[in-house]
């Protein structure tokens, strides 16, 4: 019962701050949710939900043509979120994160540069690896407990390095240095599959 309110009120918060800093493309659109065991996902389209699942390895093509079961994205994200945990050491059952997916570059592009205008520059961590422009294809904020991504250039590594900010900040009560944390989900996303 306590984890459920928990739940409610942290997916409450999350929506409330996704349309506070979401950009103009999702204005006027309601956002879908996704539920799995350590993850919200929030989308606008069926199509981004599609998409994230093929890029993330959650639908695989077999013998009788594609598997697009949507009980493969459940599966798929909170595999990876074990993985993670696994690699850092740190497992909690109470971790709760937002994925919020968005279309492409450009509108990920204007969540990324509405949260450092309002001033949360250091409430965010990003994947250095993942930079094409001044933007990068993922992000995770510690204020929102939201992980941002493209899903047109999602992988599941740069997932697992997302999740790893995810971890770390709600496993340390003083989440460490940000350095110490781009190392460490760094390590997470090359050795994902080990």
């Amino acid at each position: 019962m306590k984890r459920s309110i928990l739940l409610t009120v942290i997916l409450i918060i999350n929506i409330y701050f996704t349309f506070l800093l979401s950009p103009p493309v999702f204005a006027n659109k309601e956002f879908k949710i996704y539920e799995t065991n350590c993850c919200t996902i929030q989308y606008v389209d069926e199509e981004h939900l599609k998409r994230f699942a093929l890029r993330i390895g959650a639908i695989k093509y077999t013998g009788k043509g594609m598997d697009d079961n949507p009980s493969n994205i459940r599966t798929r994200v909170n595999e990876i979120m074990k993985k993670v945990q696994t690699s850092l050491g740190l497992h909690t059952s109470d971790l709760l994160v937002s994925i919020i997916l968005y279309p492409d570059y450009n509108s990920l592009a204007k969540v990324f540069k509405q949260y450092t205008h309002k001033g949360s520059v250091n409430t965010f961590t990003d994947s250095v690896h993942t930079f094409t422009g001044s933007s990068p294809l993922a992000f995770y904020s510690h204020n929102t407990k939201s992980i941002h991504v493209d899903v047109s250039s999602i992988t599941d590594g740069v997932l697992a390095h997302e999740m790893a900010h995810g971890v770390l900040n709600f496993y340390f009560k003083t989440p460490p240095p940000a350095k110490m944390q781009k190392i460490l989900a760094q390590y997470v996303d090359l050795h994902l599959w080990d």
